[in-house]
């Protein structure tokens, strides 16, 4: 039987029309609450993963939805470009990862590992690998030319759920973290333990390296926004402007800004360099996901219902 690790009532509560539409553009196109996004690196497109089972291809101009890609007989929970956009890989509650040509919706592969429901993928940086993890609490490097498992990273203790999985820029580290807060720095050509990061209360459900590969950022159900120290796992700022878990942060482009979205509803916009806040909107429902455009001016945000959101930042946050 799976087992959800994300609370379900999470999504209750309606969603209504946000009124400042010139800053804020609401998106419409699923049926139910969108879970995860990812902005293509050429910041052209961005593709949003629903319960609705479907994966969403938006025009970052225009707002509209341009494509449907639809496959998968559950919950889509995670979503990544490779490095080039050519590729989008998804995956969720069936268990399965699909790449997908971004540019036609075209299936490559359809990859089933000993995951059962998958929660985060991460494209390592040469295009050629992805990383999956999720219930079952091991982490599958993958070929994905071959469509086989290259290496199997197991978490201690065993079968501990997995829910962020992040690659850094230069392929040398994985980061992985799930249901007891702690982050965990791998090899992923030896598969062996680099170090721990230690100080979250609780699940850790996104994780992102900053542009430059030198500090790791941590988003937990303990309210909290950690930003760590990769080459020591020190930890620089811990970070507490929300009042409900964090599920998914964020960099932008150049470092300087990081976003996180947090089920009160709010997105909040940080200085990287003092931790600051320079920016907070609270929309009408939970929010579950969050990314920047690759231009830094803009932030898009899901979550519950069928909520998704393009949201332009003040010059002075950008």
């Amino acid at each position: 039987m799976v087992r959800f690790w994300f609370p379900l009532a999470l999504l209750a509560g309606s969603c209504a029309n946000e009124a400042n539409a010139q800053s804020i553009r609401e998106l419409n196109g699923h049926r139910a609450a969108v879970y995860a996004v990812a902005v293509r690196p050429d910041g052209e497109q961005m593709a949003s993963a629903s319960f609705d089972r479907t994966i969403g291809i938006w025009n970052t101009q225009t707002g509209r939805i341009v494509k449907t890609f639809a496959g998968h007989r559950d919950k889509v929970l995670a979503l990544a470009y490779s490095a080039d956009g050519s590729q989008l890989a998804s995956a969720g509650l069936d268990g399965t990862i699909r790449l997908w040509d971004a540019a036609t919706g075209e299936v490559r592969a359809r990859l089933t590992g000993r995951n059962g429901c998958v929660q985060g993928i991460s494209f390592l940086p040469d295009g050629r690998r992805l990383i999956a993890c999720g219930e079952a609490g091991v982490a599958e490097i993958w070929k994905m030319a071959e469509g086989v498992v290259e290496r199997t990273i197991r978490i201690e203790p065993e079968g501990m759920p997995l829910y962020a999985v992040a690659a850094s820029p230069d392929g040398k580290s994985i980061a992985l973290a799930g249901l007891d807060g702690r982050i965990r720095l791998y090899h992923p050509s030896t598969g062996r333990l680099q170090r721990a990061f230690e100080g979250h209360d609780g699940a850790v459900y996104s994780l992102s390296f900053s542009p430059d590969g030198e500090s790791l950022l941590s988003g937990s159900i303990d309210r909290t926004l950690r930003r760590w120290r990769v080459a020591d796992g020190k930890p620089i700022h811990c970070l507490d402007g929300h009042k409900g878990a964090i599920y998914q942060a964020a960099f932008n482009p150049d470092g300087r800004r990081m976003v996180s979205a947090g089920t009160d509803g709010e997105v909040i916009v940080w200085d990287s360099g003092n931790g600051s806040v320079l920016h907070r909107h609270r929309f009408p429902c939970k929010t579950l996901c969050t990314a920047f455009t690759p231009d830094g001016r803009h932030i898009a945000a899901g979550g519950g219902k069928s909520a998704f959101y393009l949201m332009d930042l003040p010059r002075h946050v950008r």
